[in-house]
């Protein structure tokens, strides 16, 4: 019951939103993400304790006959997930608080209509579930970006989005029915099952089909030219969602749908993925590099960082997806507070050309060093949340391919030398005219990247919790793949 609970309240919440009145929907919104972090940490308690629990699988004829069922399940991988979504929700609509929105029911609405559909991917042990969830989600943020968005070529650029992940996402439910129709069902167990007696030849077709549909949503060069535009386009918050917890589902895809299903598949042409995954680490490391707005060169970033994320996985071993779990947590967190930082930014001069600024820390220390922390996150810093899954995934995949490990690795070093250099010419130095005038930290804003900070930290010294939550469910999994 918990399973679906966790599907429902969202839905129930967006439709409470959509009613109210414009002025108490963040009001509402806000109330209602600190339901939905409760009800994800007492499914993460009991799940702890009681891993077999009723509460935690749930299953419904949908149409009997063809195998179709709602059909949804928490185990350690997916609780991970739906942890993701819960804590950074919270965090995401109260940060959103800095700006107004016109029928801001309608937006908060969307942003939870997304939710659900992001958890129903997290949770569902269905094939044909996962892929109905995954387009689902697609939905609401489009329609986000598309009105609320101040950007000139917003219908360009959305229709763009919508197009190339719909095209990808058309081949995952190719290689679903093909699936389908060597097992009659479309639960998990009974794909998994169908994949693996497949010959190696169409194991490979299917992984390509899986990995095609994958690699748009997270993105991997070249199928990446969609997403900075996007996340320009974007209101903050909803590129807080996209690079947060969106793109996840994608990461997430591939742990759960293409290792146990074609494991032959992964092992004969996982290296041309890993080539491209390389390739995404160093061309977005350099593109994050040559930019001069602060927004484009976090878009960029995380093209780098979930390019190792998903090198990482695709190692197979219990290292990298130990890593992958616990770096697409650290990296929703972190992208939330770097957004957050460029939002306060934008909010204060109007742009986000951090080479036009300069000497901020010596007017507010507070703000820079809470700043140095999160970047400290992102490049990795040892005792940060980003330091215990890079590692992690270095470690899983230096056990497959000692060369691509090197490549990937890169995004540790490039990530340290655009991050840093970009919070030199923002911080340091002497305040300019316009850094002057920036004006001190509001409650709202200290409570947000004070939070960011925090769970960075604790992540970082303390991440045993959250990997015996997943270790369990991980090993399971492999075991079942040898």
């Amino acid at each position: 019951m918990l399973s679906i609970l966790l599907i429902l309240l969202p839905l129930l919440i967006a439709f409470v939103v959509y009613v109210s009145k414009s002025e108490a929907a963040k009001k509402i919104a806000l109330a209602g993400s600190f339901m939905q972090l409760m009800l994800t940490i007492v499914a993460a308690v009991l799940f702890s304790y009681h891993p077999q629990h009723a509460l935690m699988h749930i299953q419904q004829d949908w149409i009997g006959p063809l195998g179709m069922t709602y059909n949804f399940e928490l185990d350690g991988i997916s609780l991970m997930m739906v942890l993701l979504s819960g804590i950074c929700l919270p965090l995401i609509v109260y940060a959103s608080f800095n700006r107004t929105f016109k029928a801001s029911n309608q937006y908060y609405a969307l942003m939870y209509l997304m939710i659900a559909g992001m958890n129903g991917a997290f949770i569902t042990a269905d094939g044909l579930m996962f892929y109905i969830c995954y387009e689902f989600a697609l939905l609401p943020i489009y329609f986000m970006i598309l009105h609320w968005s101040q950007h000139e070529q917003k219908a360009k650029i959305t229709l763009k989005f919508f197009l190339y992940t719909l095209f990808g996402s058309l081949f995952m439910l190719l290689s679903l029915l093909y699936l389908y129709s060597h097992s009659q069902s479309f639960a998990l167990a009974d794909l998994y099952a169908a994949g693996q007696r497949l010959n190696t030849t169409e194991q490979g077709l299917i992984f390509g089909g899986f990995m095609l549909a994958f690699a748009v949503k997270i993105p991997i060069f070249p199928l990446h030219t969609w997403q900075p535009s996007t996340y320009d386009a974007s209101p903050t918050s909803g590129t807080m969602l996209l690079g947060g917890i969106m793109l996840k589902m994608a990461t997430y895809g591939i742990i759960r749908l293409v290792l146990p299903t074609v494991p032959d598949g992964v092992e004969s042409y996982g290296s041309i993925a890993l080539i491209f995954c390389g390739i995404s680490v160093v061309y977005a490391s350099i593109m994050a590099i040559a930019q001069k707005r602060y927004k484009l060169l976090i878009a960029y970033s995380s093209v780098a960082h979930v390019g190792l994320l998903a090198a990482g996985i695709l190692s197979g071993n219990a290292q990298g997806i130990q890593g992958g779990m616990i770096e697409m947590l650290s990296h929703g967190i972190l992208t939330i507070g770097l957004f957050f930082v460029y939002d306060i930014l934008e909010d204060r001069y109007g742009h986000d050309r951090f080479n036009e600024m300069g000497g901020i820390r010596h007017l507010h220390p507070t703000f820079a060093f809470l700043f140095f922390v999160i970047v400290m996150g992102s490049v990795a810093l040892p005792g940060t949340s980003g330091f215990v899954g890079e590692f992690l995934l270095i470690i899983g995949l230096y056990q497959v391919n000692p060369i691509w490990t090197a490549v990937a690795g890169l995004t540790v070093v490039l990530g340290a030398v655009y991050m840093l250099r970009s919070f030199q010419q923002m911080m340091l130095g002497d305040a300019n005219v316009t850094t002057s005038k920036f004006t001190s930290l509001t409650r709202h804003e200290s409570i947000i990247l004070i939070s960011v900070v925090i769970l960075v930290i604790l992540l970082g010294v303390y991440p045993a919790p959250l990997m015996q939550l997943s270790e369990p469910t991980i090993l399971n999994l492999l075991s079942s793949i040898h």
